[in-house]
């Protein structure tokens, strides 16, 4: 004797198969997200991996994952052809992936190839690109591209300001250091810690704006 099929509403039936692309559509963007976890992990394994010296491992790792598309990724592997350890030093091939990279709304990457345009460094010198992308880059978030556009203003006026006063929003040190030096102590919120942070690893050791953030 065979079971009986079992018989749903139509109205229940109905309702399934309009929720059903919303259901497919939900599926595949957790999937996404999932996969874009899991890259980004990557990401900092290889960043890890050249930080401590082992530079074959992080290549092994980031090389994919910026062929891949990778915004972070892409951005480190201009940097290792910078460096000249894992690839042949290259300008071209290296502002090539900042250019990539920048093209995915990564800051980091935005600034780095503003550098290029700024100092003609695998890129014809061009001033208007330069500020272009590091005013992206600016908005995107880098402090170190918000600190070089506060620089341009050379009487420490209205657009050092508005820069500055930016930088030390998103907590650059250096930003509200420079802010109490300029005169601007009103605006600045720098503490002891971040004038002797910025006295010492910046200014002395020669260390990057970002170092004491």
């Amino acid at each position: 004797m065979h079971a009986q099929k079992r018989r749903y509403p139509p109205a229940m039936v109905a309702c399934i198969y309009k929720l059903l692309p919303i259901l497919i559509v939900a599926l595949c963007l957790t999937t996404s997200v999932q996969a874009d976890e899991t890259q980004d992990l990557l990401v900092e394994k290889g960043v890890a991996a050249y930080d401590d010296g082992d530079y074959q491992r992080a290549k092994n790792i980031l090389l994919p994952l910026a062929e891949a598309g990778h915004p972070k990724a892409m951005n480190k592997i201009g940097i290792m052809h910078y460096d000249g350890i894992v690839f042949p030093k290259d300008p071209n091939i290296e502002c090539d992936w900042y250019k990539q990279a920048a093209q995915g709304n990564y800051a980091s990457a935005m600034y780095n190839i503003s550098i290029c345009y700024n100092h003609g460094h695998g890129r014809t010198q061009d001033s208007q690109k330069m500020l272009f992308w590091r005013i992206n880059a600016a908005k995107h978030g880098s402090t170190a591209a918000m600190i070089n556009l506060a620089a341009l203003d050379l009487t420490e006026g209205e657009q050092y300001r508005h820069w500055m006063m930016m930088a030390q929003e998103y907590g650059s040190a250096w930003a509200k250091v420079d802010l109490w030096l300029q005169g601007y102590k009103d605006d600045s919120q720098m503490n002891l810690g971040d004038f002797i942070c910025v006295s010492w690893k910046i200014t002395i050791m020669g260390g990057e704006f970002e170092d004491c953030d």
